[in-house]
């Protein structure tokens, strides 16, 4: 079978950190404090770009080397998401995922698209405001992605910060703190500890150490922020 190469438009060129609502996750969740009801389109944009960066971009690759067709049907059914999104049609995009997660999840937690799937639903359901559905969503990811790419990947730490951010919002700093920390270690493990990728995570993580009374660390935290902050991007 002959091999297609694959190619993205120049809309899907993401910056270093495009989880900054990060869920990407762009590569962070979304700032801490901030109401997810607000700005709904330019979140919207914002999930579109992550889970392109963090899910689909892998997926295309691995398609190409593979040599399958360009034009799958699943690729047609996630550039139609992808597109629901950037548009804000967020009820829409959400029904189609829904439709394709049946087919998804009956060849089990192996498949990639199935964590995709979910953690996509779980960033509709942030968007939408209702934070208890997308914590739901966010916990089922976590196993699917471990189990699907594995336990130390990148892709971890996205939940693991939404879950973050989300616990921290409702004022329970004692169970955001070690989400964000393994979030932390994953990333830093992939990107090295001199990354300025690291700074939106290092940040959020210095917020909840001081809620958390945790002063010691926090400054050594905040030493490591300013450090990164004068290195060269």
């Amino acid at each position: 079978m002959s091999r297609r190469m694959l190619t993205l438009s120049s809309s899907s060129t993401l910056s270093p950190n495009p989880w900054v609502f990060y869920l990407g996750t762009g590569n962070q969740s979304s700032r801490l404090g901030e109401n997810p009801r607000v700005k709904k389109s330019s979140l919207t944009t914002i999930v579109t770009e992550k889970i392109f960066s963090l899910l689909w971009i892998p997926t295309l690759l691995l398609c190409f080397l593979a040599g399958c067709p360009a034009s799958s049907e699943w690729d047609r059914q996630w550039l139609e998401v992808q597109t629901l999104l950037q548009e804000g049609r967020l009820q829409e995009a959400k029904k189609l995922l829904q439709d394709i997660l049946p087919s998804i999840r009956h060849n089990g937690p192996a498949d990639t698209r199935y964590a995709q799937v979910i953690y996509q639903l779980g960033n509709i359901a942030r968007l939408e405001g209702d934070t208890g559905q997308a914590e739901s969503y966010y916990w089922e990811a976590l196993p699917l992605i471990a189990q699907s790419f594995g336990p130390e990947h990148l892709h971890m730490a996205d939940p693991l910060t939404e879950l973050a951010s989300l616990y921290q919002q409702k004022d329970q700093p004692k169970i955001a703190l070690p989400l964000l920390k393994r979030a932390l270690a994953i990333r830093e493990k992939t990107w090295g500890t001199s990354d300025r990728q690291l700074l939106p995570t290092l940040k959020q993580y210095h917020i909840l150490l001081m809620v958390s009374d945790d002063h010691k660390e926090a400054v050594q935290i905040l030493t490591r922020i300013a450090h990164l902050e004068q290195t060269p991007s």
